[in-house]
């Protein structure tokens, strides 16, 4: 009886397995030389513990949302809610939402409602994970620049995507150790040009 009990029920519980990343995600732009590049809030634990990268396009708007990653020194992007885990794998290769000045979970300012975003090439996929902190995957964009991608760890912790020059990418490690459980600036010093912190956040990662 309860084997045939499993057998009616199983549908179901993979339905719900395939639905356990929906939600809103929401998402940071950033501009790296001529690449926009999004990459989702994170969250300590849950469906958010994800870090996760992609390149993208805005459409017709592609200008638009570029001068204002020039002007502004946050921008995010609230999209419609989606199955994370879709978007990981490639069957969402697209997103629509609204795009803020500043963060929209937090006081943010709508610009363009109905934007949409284009997904193009993953750039990062990790789960976040209880390990030690200062790590960083190293991840080329351009010919000129490289993503050093702080691997969330375990509490406190921070988010941060700081851009660096690497022009010799042959011998590129994939991650490297920071020498710090802080943020990047330019006095850490690493084998890369420091450029700009593009993103930091400690606030969600306090573990207070």
């Amino acid at each position: 009886m309860f084997k045939w009990l499993l057998l009616f029920l199983s549908p179901y519980l993979f339905a719900h397995q395939l639905h356990n990343s929906f939600g809103v995600h929401g998402l940071v732009l950033m501009q790296v030389d001529h690449k926009m590049i999004a990459s989702h809030l994170p969250m300590p634990a849950g469906m958010h513990a994800r870090q996760l990268i992609f390149d993208v396009q805005a459409g017709y708007l592609h200008e638009k949302v570029v001068n204002l990653l020039k002007s502004e020194p946050l921008v995010t992007f609230a999209p419609h809610p989606f199955e994370l885990d879709k978007l990981r794998t490639g069957k969402i290769t697209e997103l629509t939402g609204g795009l803020y000045r500043g963060h929209f979970e937090r006081g943010g300012t709508l610009v363009e409602d109905g934007l949409k975003l284009k997904i193009n090439e993953r750039i990062l996929d990790k789960p976040v994970e209880l390990v030690a902190n200062g790590h960083f995957y190293v991840k080329p964009i351009t010919e000129q620049s490289c993503l050093l991608v702080h691997r969330i760890g375990r509490l406190p912790s921070f988010d941060q995507i700081v851009q660096v020059k690497c022009r010799d990418q042959s011998n590129l490690a994939s991650i490297v150790n920071g020498g710090l459980k802080t943020p990047l600036n330019k006095a850490v010093p690493l084998q890369f040009t420091f450029i700009r912190s593009l993103y930091l956040e400690t606030q969600d990662f306090s573990g207070g």
